[in-house]
């Protein structure tokens, strides 16, 4: 396959695909050089567009492929995090009235994690040359998966073990309904039980009130 690409505005080419590849590692060719080859039609692409250059580093990008492994983070990552983090606490049987400072500092690790990942995820699939789907997905992460793999044209395990989270995660709060229902019925037991009564008054009052 042969390359041309813009050279101080000029027209250079064609060139192997190794030569382009040799002219990107010496930086003469970077992320926002336009280059063409007869599969972009009658467009030129910048180099980052074409899947060449990597546009977060101007580095060679040496697989053609978009990696999956920020979508397994972004999948697996945060949930782990918050299983670990039951998972000791139950150990060193901390009781449930201490656990929620941790709870909320293990939401804030993974809530970060999430959002790096996916962030990350898209960055690849537009580096290919692709666009990602669409910001809001975040909110379905089985939706995500599903378009990816439109996208990519690969991810099916993705997809699946998005879908075995989602009925674990639907199963295990079905189980703890009742559970909830119980504290709520507490909680508000709680709340109604009437307020103590105004202690009699001392008995210095009362002698005032004798004399």
């Amino acid at each position: 396959m042969e390359w041309f690409y813009e050279n101080n505005g000029q027209q250079a080419g064609p060139v192997s695909r190794e030569e382009i590849l040799r002219l990107i590692m010496q930086q003469r060719i970077r992320p926002e050089t336009l280059v063409w080859t007869s599969e972009f039609g009658d467009v030129w692409k910048p180099a980052s567009a074409a899947g060449l250059v990597s546009p977060l580093t101007g580095l060679l990008r040496m697989s053609a492929g978009i990696s999956e492994h920020w979508a397994w983070v972004l999948l697996v990552g945060p949930w782990l995090i918050q299983r670990l983090a039951l998972l000791v606490l139950d150990w060193r049987q901390i009781p449930d009235s201490e656990r929620m400072g941790t709870f909320s500092i293990v939401g804030m690790m993974s809530l970060a994690l999430f959002f790096t990942a996916f962030m990350l995820d898209r960055n690849s699939i537009r580096e290919s040359g692709q666009t990602p789907p669409g910001f809001w997905w975040w909110l379905f992460l089985p939706g995500y998966f599903w378009r990816r793999r439109q996208i990519v044209g690969r991810g099916l395990s993705l997809l699946i073990v998005s879908l075995v989270l989602l009925a674990a995660n639907v199963t295990e709060k079905i189980y703890q309904l009742p559970q909830i229902e119980t504290e709520l019925q507490t909680r508000q037991g709680q709340l109604n039980q009437p307020a103590p009564s105004t202690p009699p008054a001392s008995g210095q009052d009362n002698e005032e009130e004798e004399l």
